[in-house]
C-alpha cells in the first residue's frame, strides 16, 4: 500500500523523502503510519521498476536533496495497481481499501468502473468470510468478540454499498 500511496502523492506533486512523508501524514493519515524506513525503500523499488525518478538539487540550506517525480511508466503502474488488487491479507482488506478508494480518482472512467467491480468481489468475499465465521457451530465466541466481527462486517457492507 505504501507503494501505491506514494505513487498518488507524486502524480500530483514532486517531493523529497521528507515532503513524501509530510504529505502521506496528512492525506492517509487515518490509514497508513509511514516513516523514512518505509518510504525510502519503497521509493528505491518503484525506482527500480522505473516508476519513479529524482534530481539532485541544494537546498537553501545547503543540502543536497533528492526531489522524485513520477514517471509515465509510473503513472501507468499506478493505475495496474489500483485495478489489479488483490489483497495479500484479506484481514488488511478494509483499510486497503479505503487507501484505494482514496487514490482512485487517477483512473479513467473505464478503468474506474473495473476497478470497483474488483474491489466490490474482494470485498464480497471478505463478507462472506465472516459471515460463516458468525455461523460457524464450532467456534466459540462471547458476546463482546460477536459484536467486533459485526462491525466489521457492517464496515465491509457500507464499502460495498459505496462501490
Amino acid at each position: 500500500m505504501i507503494e501505491i500511496a506514494i505513487l498518488y502523492i507524486l502524480n500530483k506533486y514532486d517531493a523529497t523523502i521528507y515532503r513524501v512523508s509530510k504529505i502521506l501524514e496528512e492525506i492517509f493519515f487515518a490509514y497508513i503510519k509511514s516513516s523514512t524506513g518505509t518510504i525510502n525503500p519503497a521509493l528505491k523499488r518503484l525506482e527500480n521498476l522505473g516508476c519513479v525518478n529524482f534530481i539532485e538539487k541544494m537546498s537553501d540550506g545547503g543540502m543536497l536533496s533528492k526531489i522524485y517525480s513520477i514517471t509515465p511508466e509510473g503513472k501507468k503502474h499506478l493505475n495496474e495497481l489500483l485495478i489489479s488488487y488483490i489483497p495479500q491479507n484479506p484481514y488488511h482488506i478494509l483499510n486497503e481499501a479505503k487507501i484505494m478508494l482514496y487514490c482512485s480518482d487517477v483512473l479513467s472512467v473505464n478503468e474506474l468502473i473495473e476497478f470497483k467491480e474488483n474491489l466490490k468481489n474482494s470485498l464480497e468475499l471478505y463478507k462472506i468470510k465472516l459471515e460463516k465465521g458468525l455461523k460457524n457451530e464450532y467456534i466459540t465466541i462471547n458476546e463482546t468478540q460477536k459484536k467486533t466481527v459485526l462491525i466489521t462486517l457492517n464496515e465491509t457492507e457500507k464499502l460495498i454499498e459505496l462501490l
